[in-house]
């Protein structure tokens, strides 16, 4: 009997080692095409991420803020006309393009660089080194910035005259120091902005054009 059983159990414990190797061979196929089914789906996941981000248009931005700037140095009203929201074109008057009486003294010195400072998905705020001063006695710093708040109109950006919340103006928080700047105002002309203390690290405010 044990000479009988001896073989069985051999032929038994051979038969399932073979199925169980079977088994595994299977498992280890149904793994690696699972792999591959799934493999592309990280790049899939990384493409519709980066399709979501927004594009920025600081070019377009930038493009259109240095015609505006250098029409101003040159006191081209004609070009400038172009480069404003059409409600305020017929507003310009070449002395609109200067600073006023009362303010800074100041000359033009745009040295032709345009700095996106912030821009949504309708509107953005550019500067400028723009002026300097007539006098030694009045830092640059405190003068040379000539900012513009633009407007993307129907493709177009172009010069706006912006509100309290437009201009974004947080000065009687306190907080970081801030350098005074000039806006230019379509509505208006040259407005200045004093030195202030923000909450925001770098000042992206401009003057407030208009009242609501």
């Amino acid at each position: 009997m044990r000479q009988i059983l001896g073989p069985i159990g051999l032929a038994a414990l051979t038969l399932a080692m073979m199925a169980s190797t079977r088994v595994l061979a299977q498992d280890s196929e149904s793994g690696t095409s699972g792999n591959a089914a799934t493999a592309p789906a990280p790049a899939a996941a990384g493409m519709s991420a980066e399709a979501s981000t927004p594009v920025k248009d600081q070019a377009a931005i930038q493009d259109a803020a240095k015609k505006a700037y250098q029409a101003i140095a040159d006191s081209k009203i004609d070009d400038l006309w172009t480069l404003v929201q059409n409600k305020y074109d017929r507003k310009l008057r070449p002395e609109s393009l200067r600073p006023g009486e009362t303010g800074p003294k100041v000359s033009i010195a745009f040295d032709g660089n345009v700095k996106v400072l912030r821009e949504g998905k309708k509107d953005a705020v550019v500067a400028a080194n723009f002026f300097k001063p007539d006098s030694s006695d009045t830092p640059a710093s405190e003068v040379s910035r000539l900012d513009l708040y633009m407007i993307n109109d129907h493709g177009n950006w172009k010069i706006g005259a912006p509100d309290k919340k437009e201009a974004a103006f947080d000065g009687d928080k306190g907080g970081w120091y801030h350098s005074g700047a000039f806006t230019f105002c379509p509505n208006k002309g040259i407005v200045f902005l004093p030195n202030h203390f923000s909450s925001k690290t770098e000042c992206d405010a401009t003057a407030v054009c208009k009242q609501l």
